[in-house]
């Protein structure tokens, strides 16, 4: 009874597992299929609803990523890269390209030629191009997922490290944040939105930078110490307290200056 339990799990996890690989497999071909013939597509992930399926025009299909440009209000904003585990349903669009046609929308020139054999290969080629990058990794749950925005700094053997710039304060993390390739689903640089956060943060950083310059000290300014006479013991100004006493009690006594005499 226990081996044909057993038995039967086996089997219901190689159909489970058969039926992805089917699955995977469409995707894949209907990405290629779109790719070949420079038609745009519908693409859903499966982290976002029925209302917000995305325009995609391919660029090239690996065995577990896609990269694509964007295509949004009759232009092409950005590059983006994702796995295929992630895309929930993808159909061509040739209505839609027909009118990217007829109003003339031309791709981008130098599209960056990616190398999606793995996403070490892919990053390999963007790291020199010094672009503000959005990455991060899709969990089952909200709060296992992340979301980087950053400048890659280097590639190491099994992770990547980033230096992060903060969205809402427009301030460079200290420290890289690092993480690893097998975390990585999704990958989108060059769109407009990331090069305004870029050219916002160095204006902001410059003109920090011109703040701080011009409340530094001039040069030839003198340094002084704050208290150091309480260190050296009382001065000769120093009066005594009874006296000073007796002086304030009896007004008359008090010296007057010679204009006052007069």
């Amino acid at each position: 009874m226990k081996e044909k339990k057993k038995a039967r799990k086996l089997s219901e996890r190689a159909q489970a597992m058969a039926e992805q690989i089917a699955f995977q497999s469409v995707i894949s071909n209907t990405f290629v299929f779109c790719m070949e013939r420079g038609l745009l597509c519908r693409v859903l992930l499966k982290d976002e609803r029925w209302t917000q399926r995305r325009i995609w025009r391919v660029l090239s299909v690996g065995r577990e990523y896609v990269y694509c440009m964007h295509a949004d209000q009759f232009r092409y904003a950005g590059f983006e890269v994702h796995r295929l585990d992630d895309v929930a349903a993808v159909s061509p669009a040739p209505e839609l390209t027909e009118h990217y046609h007829l109003m003339k929308v031309d791709l981008p020139e130098n599209i960056p030629s990616l190398d999606l054999d793995s996403i070490e290969s892919a990053l390999e080629t963007i790291v020199p191009m010094d672009h503000l990058v959005l990455l991060g990794h899709i969990g089952q749950q909200e709060e296992t997922s992340s979301l980087y925005m950053g400048h890659l700094e280097k590639l190491g053997k099994k992770k990547i490290s980033l230096r992060e710039l903060d969205a809402q304060e427009l301030a460079w993390s200290p420290q890289p944040v690092k993480m690893p390739y097998e975390d990585l689903d999704f990958l989108v640089f060059g769109t407009p939105a990331l090069q305004a956060f870029e050219q916002l943060a160095m204006s902001y950083e410059a003109f920090i930078r011109s703040l701080n310059e011009s409340l530094t000290l001039p040069p030839d300014t003198e340094d002084f110490d704050v208290g150091t006479d309480l260190l050296e013991g009382p001065s000769e100004d120093t009066i005594d307290l009874d006296e000073f006493t007796e002086l304030m009690s009896s007004p008359d006594s008090l010296p007057l200056d010679e204009e006052a005499e007069e």
